[in-house]
C-alpha cells in the first residue's frame, strides 16, 4: 500500500486548515497547543491513498531483516512506499543508541524559534565560568554541535557533566573534528539553563517532545537519563519507525510541518552542511558528502564507497546494530531501518541496502 504520510489536509477543531497556510507563517501562540493537540492526530495517522505493492522494495526489506532488522519504513515526498516489520508493530519503540543525537539540532532549531539561542553565540553566555578561559570563551553554539569545538573525554574520564564542564580543549574552535559524547552532555545543560531562564519547562527532553515532537506525532518517546535526570541527547532513545521517520521529514523540510514552521530553517540546514574540519559530520549526522580528507570516523559505515548509492546531500543518524535514519533534500527521501538489537552487525552495509532501496525506486 502507498499511504499520504505528514501532507494530508486536516481541518482542526479550532478552525485551521493547515493545508492552506502559507509556508513560513506563525499562529497566534495562544492557539498553538491546541492546533499541536489536533495536527499530533492527523499527522501520526496513515491515510490510504491507492493500492500499491511494495515489491519494488522486497530485496531491500529482506536485506534488513536477515540482519536482525526490526522493520523498515521508505517514504519520498511524504508517501510511504514500504512498510514492514519483521518484528514489533509500527508503534513499537526500539532504542536507537546513537541515532538519538538527531535530536540535538532540532533541540537546538527549537529553541532558535523561541529566540533562545543562536549558533554562533559563545557557549560561555551560558557556561559563565567557561568565560575567563582563553579557548573556551571563543568557542561557540556552532562549533559544539558540529564535533568541532576541541573538547572531548578522555579515555578515563567519567562522562559526567561535572566532568564535562572540567574538560580542557585538545585544538582551538574549527580545527579538529571529535565523535564525543562531551558536546551532547554540555548542549544538554546548556539548552536546561536557557528554558530555566526562560521561566517555562526546564527540562530539554519534555520540552522537546511537548513543543516539536508531539505536534509532527513522534510520540511516544523514551529517554535514558543520567543519575542527575538529565536527559541523554548522544544515546538513549527509544522511537517507533514512524515517529523516527517524522524527525527525519521534519528535518528535511527545513522545520515546517502542514505549513506551520515549528523550528528554526537556519539551524537545520547547517546541522546538514558539515564544517570545514569535517564534511561528512553535521550536528549529530552523518553526511555523505564528498571528504576533505582521510581522517577516520567514529563510525562503522560504508556509506562513503565509491559505489555507493546515496545523494551527496543525504544524512543518516546512525545508532549500533544498523539503527538507521536516511533522509535526503534533493531525492524528498526518508528511510527508516530499526534493527532488534544495538549489538555491532559484521554484516550490515549502508552502501548495499541503499542500493536495494534505489533500485526499487527506479
Amino acid at each position: 500500500m502507498v499511504y499520504a504520510w505528514g501532507l494530508v489536509r486536516t481541518t482542526c477543531a479550532i478552525g485551521s486548515v493547515w493545508g492552506d497556510c502559507a509556508p513560513g507563517s506563525r499562529m497566534d501562540r495562544r492557539l498553538f497547543l491546541a492546533a499541536g493537540a489536533c495536527s499530533a492526530v492527523s499527522a501520526s495517522t496513515l491515510l490510504t491513498a491507492q493500492a500499491q505493492p511494495a515489491a519494488p522494495f522486497a530485496d531491500a526489506l529482506r536485506y534488513s531483516a536477515e540482519r536482525g532488522g526490526a522493520g523498515v519504513l521508505i517514504v519520498r515526498h511524504g508517501i510511504i512506499m514500504a512498510e514492514d516489520y519483521a518484528a514489533g508493530r509500527p508503534d513499537t519503540r526500539w532504542p536507537i543508541g546513537a541515532g538519538t543525537r538527531v535530536f540535538a539540532p532540532l533541540l537546538a532549531a527549537s529553541l532558535a524559534d523561541d529566540r533562545l539561542l543562536n549558533l554562533d553565540e559563545p557557549v560561555a553566555f551560558t557556561l559563565g565560568d567557561w568565560g575567563a578561559h582563553p579557548v573556551k570563551s571563543t568557542i561557540s553554539i556552532r562549533a559544539l554541535l558540529s564535533g568541532t569545538s576541541g573538547i572531548g573525554f578522555g579515555r578515563r574520564d567519567a562522562r559526567t557533566l561535572e566532568a564535562a564542564l572540567m574538560l580542557e580543549p585538545v585544538d582551538s574552535p574549527g580545527i579538529r573534528f571529535i565523535d564525543d559524547a562531551a558536546a551532547y552532555i554540555l548542549f544538554t545543560e546548556i539548552a536546561r539553563r536557557k528554558l530555566l531562564g526562560a521561566g517555562g519547562e526546564t527540562d530539554p527532553a519534555r520540552y522537546l517532545t511537548t513543543r516539536t515532537l508531539l505536534p509532527i506525532g513522534c510520540v511516544p518517546i523514551g529517554w535514558t537519563r543520567s543519575a542527575d535526570g538529565a536527559p541523554y541527547l548522544d544515546d538513549g532513545a527509544a522511537v517507533s519507525a514512524r515517529g523516527w521517520a517524522q524527525v527525519g521529514e521534519l528535518i528535511r523540510r527545513e522545520g515546517v510541518w502542514r505549513a506551520q514552521r515549528l523550528a528554526d530553517d537556519n539551524v537545520l540546514r547547517e546541522a546538514v552542511r558539515g564544517s570545514f574540519a569535517e564534511s561528512r559530520a553535521g550536528f549529530g549526522l552523518w553526511l555523505a558528502a564528498p571528504a576533505r580528507s582521510r581522517d577516520e570516523l567514529g563510525i562503522d559505515s560504508d556509506l562513503w564507497r565509491a559505489n555507493s548509492p546515496a545523494p551527496t546531500d543525504l544524512a543518516m543518524a546512525a545508532g549500533a546494530g544498523g539503527q538507521r535514519l536516511y533522509f535526503s533534500t534533493t531525492t524528498g527521501i526518508v528511510i527508516v531501518r530499526q534493527a532488534q538489537s544495538l549489538a555491532p552487525d559484521q554484516n550490515w552495509s549502508d552502501a548495499q541496502f541503499l542500493s536495494l532501496v534505489w533500485r526499487g525506486l527506479a
